[in-house]
């Protein structure tokens, strides 16, 4: 049943957007035109979008991209979509997605999404006939389990498709040669990308920031600046980001005790790591892991 889309979550920011199903970090809209209602966008979380027929005009941060059927739009958190223009025959699909459920459904894959998505500011993905329609078919599985009227999918049968889905567009990504902003790499995008890079590799993840800048040889300062030139996220986030998502990862599939994630995690004591994980994951971490 289509629902109108809530800011409660903190993700999504389409307050008068009809959507298809809402689950928090999982947004689905069964025909992109919904969202034209809602221009200039600004999500706040991936907005994912696949033409299915006839052509769109997007203008996001200033650039202009024009998608015809086969073409994948990757719009990041914080990026702004101006405006749009389209005929009357316009078809597709789009699925919002929050940081923490990619963060997850792509943990060995984060550094070639966030090198893309971040860096290269890959925003449009043009596949061939073949892939859009292998695309286009996670889409309608995912649709068919949630209408189920007889069961309700599980959410990990969820995450499956969508891991699934992703790891097809991290596959497709990993090919891309452009377009890109730049042919060079400036310093500045480098910095951020051996950051990202230094983050998902560490597993300490939650370090001060000024020991990531000095391994950078830069200032803390300086490297907060860059992360919000090139992902509008500071760096404080970013390393909250990954380190709840480690949390969420042992929390729900390792035997370890919530005292061996703790110390696993560089946590100084089992208090400090539950007031963390309240803060950042709304519950304790012995909540968390019994959720379903």
């Amino acid at each position: 049943m289509p629902n109108k889309s809530k800011d409660q979550h903190g993700y999504i920011d389409f307050s008068n957007t009809v959507v298809d199903y809402n689950e928090g970090d999982v947004v689905i809209y069964d025909h992109v035109d919904v969202l034209s209602r809602s221009y200039p966008l600004k999500p706040k979380t991936t907005l994912l979008g696949i033409c299915c027929q006839g052509k769109i005009e997007l203008t996001v941060n200033g650039k202009i991209l024009e998608f015809v059927p086969g073409d994948v739009f990757v719009c990041p958190p914080n990026a702004k979509v101006e405006k749009s223009e389209h005929g009357d025959d316009l078809d597709g699909r789009a699925i919002s997605l929050s940081d923490h459920i990619i963060q997850g459904l792509l943990r060995d894959k984060m550094e070639t999404w966030n090198h893309m998505v971040y860096i290269n500011r890959v925003y449009k993905i043009s596949l061939g006939e073949s892939c859009a329609q292998e695309i286009d078919l996670y889409y309608q599985l995912l649709r068919s389990k949630l209408e189920n009227k007889r069961r309700t999918p599980s959410y990990s049968i969820l995450q499956a498709l969508l891991r699934a889905m992703l790891l097809d567009l991290c596959n497709v990504l990993e090919d891309v040669d452009g377009p890109v902003d730049e042919q060079k790499p400036s310093q500045g995008k480098m910095l951020f990308n051996r950051f990202l890079s230094m983050i998902s590799n560490n597993e300490v993840k939650r370090q001060p920031i000024a020991t990531y800048a000095g391994e950078l040889a830069i200032t803390p300062k300086y490297l907060t600046m860059l992360c919000l030139k090139y992902s509008d996220k500071t760096a404080s986030d970013w390393v909250i980001q990954y380190t709840t998502e480690d949390i969420r990862f042992y929390l729900k599939n390792s035997n370890l005790s919530i005292k061996e994630i703790s110390a696993k995690l560089g946590f100084s004591n089992m208090s400090h790591f539950g007031s963390y994980v309240r803060k950042h994951m709304g519950v304790s971490p012995s909540e968390f892991r019994h959720r379903k």
